[in-house]
């Protein structure tokens, strides 16, 4: 114990020592690297400390706001009229796209902190942009993360956002931009002009409309530039229900209640060349308000689904019909659809009902 407390002594006398006259002077604060490619490895700089003034001055600790900028320096006292220096290195492996990282430098001179500041633009490999970026619009050299944006449940009648990621491969600047939107979404691309190298992000933000329920689905076009050929379908789906988180323990007890039966309809063996088979299942309302059914849809072609009354009042029953035409079905040997009831039970918002059958 006694060791350690004269070593943090002496290191509070060597600072205290070192910082009376240290002034230190910084070449520059910023660095920029340009464009250079991945596989270049690990790239450096180095800035440059001229102590002007009276006294030794030393660089007491660098760190980066980033694990790929690693500073390297030395401790030991500069003595006046001589520069310290620190050398910098950024790893760009797997790192595409333009980047900026400071590193924060504390030395024994007023002010004690610097920021400084690596900038530049990493051409992505093509094994890095296979992975991070692996879908190609066309032969544009314009690459996208994906073609889907997916929101997940969202409330009716809420705004929500999302986005997506693309990487201008080209050796030129592109000016993206997007057609044919739903109107309830909003698209932006930002910035509107990429560099070489550069990486952009596809922003949007969805309206979710007051009147739907269920699942949103839409799409638009993504251009590379400005007169280029090639376009790339980006599909969106977004889950639409109700709010329930404000109802209160009375509302939530007073809420309608529903019961389907059966869950599963089962043809047993069917074949294409069959006529159009009909059924039906019951929707009960066993809680104590009206039950609205805001949707009922299958996305599967081959069934259709008829309710005549989207309204129950408590203790009453409704039939379903639901049609199942044979020679739409898309399977080779199984029927085995979905259908979806949204309804404005908060325990149970959605209801699935299962179609089956096995093909001749």
């Amino acid at each position: 114990m006694r060791r350690i407390l004269n070593s943090v002594l002496s290191a509070v006398c060597l600072l205290t020592a070192l910082g009376a006259g240290a002034s230190g002077c910084w070449v520059a604060k910023n660095h920029d690297f340009g464009a250079f490619d991945e596989n270049l490895g690990t790239v450096y700089c180095e800035f440059y400390l001229v102590n002007e003034g009276t006294e030794p001055l030393a660089i007491l600790a660098a760190r980066a706001n980033c694990g790929c900028t690693r500073p390297e320096y030395s401790t030991a006292p500069v003595a006046p009229g001589d520069t310290a220096v620190i050398r910098v290195g950024y790893n760009p492996e797997g790192r595409p796209g333009k980047f900026m990282k400071q590193i924060k430098v504390d030395c024994d001179t007023d002010p004690l902190r610097t920021a400084l500041t690596i900038r530049g633009t990493v051409i992505g490999a093509s094994n890095t942009l296979r992975t991070r970026f692996p879908v190609a619009v066309g032969e544009s050299g314009v690459k996208l993360r994906s073609t889907n944006i997916p929101y997940g449940k969202v409330y009716v009648g809420e705004t929500t956002g999302q986005y997506m990621e693309g990487y201008n491969a080209t050796a030129d600047s592109i000016h993206p931009y997007v057609t044919d939107a739903p109107r309830w979404l909003n698209v932006m691309i930002q910035p509107e002009a990429v560099g070489p190298g550069e990486q952009f992000i596809i922003s949007t933000v969805l309206h979710a409309p007051a009147n739907q329920w269920g699942a949103l689905t839409g799409s638009f076009n993504f251009h590379p530039d400005r007169g280029s050929d090639a376009v790339q379908e980006v599909e969106t789906v977004a889950l639409l229900s109700e709010d329930f988180t404000r109802l209160t323990e009375r509302e939530r007890a007073e809420a309608p209640v529903i019961d389907v039966e059966p869950v599963a309809i089962d043809l047993e063996r069917i074949s294409r060349n069959d006529k159009p088979m009909k059924r039906t299942f019951t929707i009960t309302n066993k809680g104590r308000s009206t039950l609205i059914i805001r949707r009922v849809s299958c996305q599967d072609a081959a069934v259709e689904v008829k309710l005549k009354d989207m309204k129950i009042k408590p203790g009453k029953s409704v039939k379903a019909e639901v049609t199942v035409i044979p020679e739409k079905i898309r399977s080779a040997e199984l029927l085995n659809a979905r259908i979806n009831i949204i309804a404005n039970d908060p325990e149970r918002p959605s209801t699935m009902v299962r179609v089956v059958g096995e093909l001749k």
